[in-house]
């Protein structure tokens, strides 16, 4: 029946890893005279198909550099940036990206804004991983968070670097001094409003 046969030693297990060639190539398995396409890139391996969470460190590599990732949401995100099509523009220089968050973390060097500052010696930081890094590394403070805890969100205006911990507050604060925000505009469809609810409701709109 077909899927049945000898089931042989895949023919990269005797050979050392590579940056093309990784290690995980040496436990897969093919069947008994299958032939291995040409193209140079690893075939991908079946916890990545099935989309399974890592069980270790290191177990999704990106079968074009080698980099390792603990979560296969991390190297599918890692795989954007192999692309040569760039979705994402930088309006100040024209550098390209394919994540919208590398897009704000760059836009940021430019207008300087830094939402996230440290309670100690309240230096600024772009990133909230900047800022946990250099609390851990320069303070001794170690953030405790279980695992996938989220952080609670912080609000940061692009625009004039204004941050707050409520949608609503965020929102009503774009459409008073940011009219034209392409954001607002976009949240406002999805919510279904018009700008007249912000009139109407000055403290926040409520659907």
């Amino acid at each position: 029946m077909r899927g049945e046969g000898k089931v042989g030693a895949c023919r990269f297990s005797s050979q050392q890893a590579t940056p093309l060639r990784p290690a995980w190539l040496s436990s897969c398995q093919e069947p008994a005279g299958a032939v291995l396409p040409t193209c140079s890139i690893p075939p991908t391996p079946c916890s990545l198909l099935q989309g399974k969470d890592a069980q270790g460190p290191g177990d999704f590599p990106c079968p074009v550099c080698s980099k390792a990732f603990p979560l296969q949401r991390m190297l599918t995100r890692h795989l954007k940036g192999h692309s040569l099509v760039k979705k994402h523009v930088c309006r100040y220089c024209g550098k390209g990206f394919n994540d919208a968050f590398d897009l704000k973390r760059h836009t940021r060097t430019h207008t300087g804004i830094r939402p996230y500052r440290c309670h100690v010696c309240a230096k600024a930081f772009t990133q909230r991983c900047s800022l946990e890094s250099h609390l851990r590394k320069i303070h001794g403070v170690q953030q405790n968070y279980a695992y996938r805890e989220r952080r609670a969100k912080l609000f940061v205006c692009e625009e004039c670097g204004f941050t707050c911990t409520a949608g609503d507050e965020y929102y009503t604060h774009v459409w008073r001094l940011h009219p034209g925000n392409t954001l607002l505009h976009k949240y406002l469809r999805k919510q279904g409003a018009t700008p007249l609810c912000f009139l109407l409701y000055p403290g926040g709109y409520y659907a």
